[in-house]
């Protein structure tokens, strides 16, 4: 009996181990069979976004763009939302947000970053920039420059290439970009009440000469006493 309990045990572990191995082991034939990705693309599983390495039955490798490898086990990518930016094509948007401070001629830098988005030479004509006057910041009128790119994975470069742009061109039109709004904290200096070593003596003594006529007149009391006592009949 106690050998079948410990042989009952032994499988019950067995089986809670190999579940997850089981679980990824389908997984990977799903995504084998179905491709939702394939080894090249870029895709984002969670907070982890890079570069599809290697898929195996059980885990998929992927390279993020600090060179990092990441193993992810299948069963996550089925059970959770992946993203793929790669996946038919790499033609794909990035987007470019720029401040411009108030009072700035508002119709003058839309055609400015338009003017400078076009002109990057790895940005599509077809389809075209666009710029949007997205919100009225509480430091910013806030812009949008959006882009489409052949090949999505050259977006930090072109992202780099249009803000340098976008600084040296506002530059020299005298279009100001406005830094984030600090908070002044006030603080009060508070002087410290002067202390008076003369009176800090004289209040000193007074009590120490305030203890000494008590304690005279403490024993006076007691030798009065003493000698008016009457002696105890015998």
């Amino acid at each position: 009996s106690n050998l079948a309990l410990v042989a009952g045990a032994l499988s019950l572990g067995i089986g809670f181990g190999l579940q997850n191995v089981v679980s990824n082991f389908v997984s990977g034939l799903i995504l084998l069979a179905e491709r939702p990705f394939k080894v090249g693309d870029w895709i984002v599983a969670g907070d982890i976004s890079g570069t599809v390495k290697k898929i195996s039955v059980r885990a998929t490798e992927i390279e993020t763009f600090q060179r990092q490898s990441v193993i992810l086990p299948n069963s996550n990518l089925i059970n959770n939302a992946v993203g793929n930016w790669t996946h038919r094509n790499k033609l794909g948007r990035i987007d470019i947000k720029v401040g411009v401070a108030y009072g700035s001629d508002v119709k003058q830098a839309h055609a400015t970053l338009l003017e400078i988005a076009r002109g990057h030479p790895l940005v599509l004509k077809n389809p075209e920039p666009f710029v949007l006057f997205t919100n009225f910041g509480p430091a910013a009128l806030e812009f949008e420059i959006r882009v489409f790119l052949a090949d999505v994975m050259n977006g930090n470069i072109v992202q780099n290439d249009i803000r340098f742009a976008v600084l040296d061109v506002f530059a020299d039109q005298h279009i100001e970009i406005p830094s984030a709004p600090r908070a002044v904290v006030e603080t009060k200096k508070h002087e410290a009440w002067p202390i008076d070593d003369d009176k800090i003596e004289v209040d000193f003594a007074e009590k120490e000469r305030a203890a000494a006529e008590a304690t005279a007149e403490t024993k006076r009391l007691a030798r009065s006493g003493r000698k008016t006592r009457k002696p105890d009949p015998d």
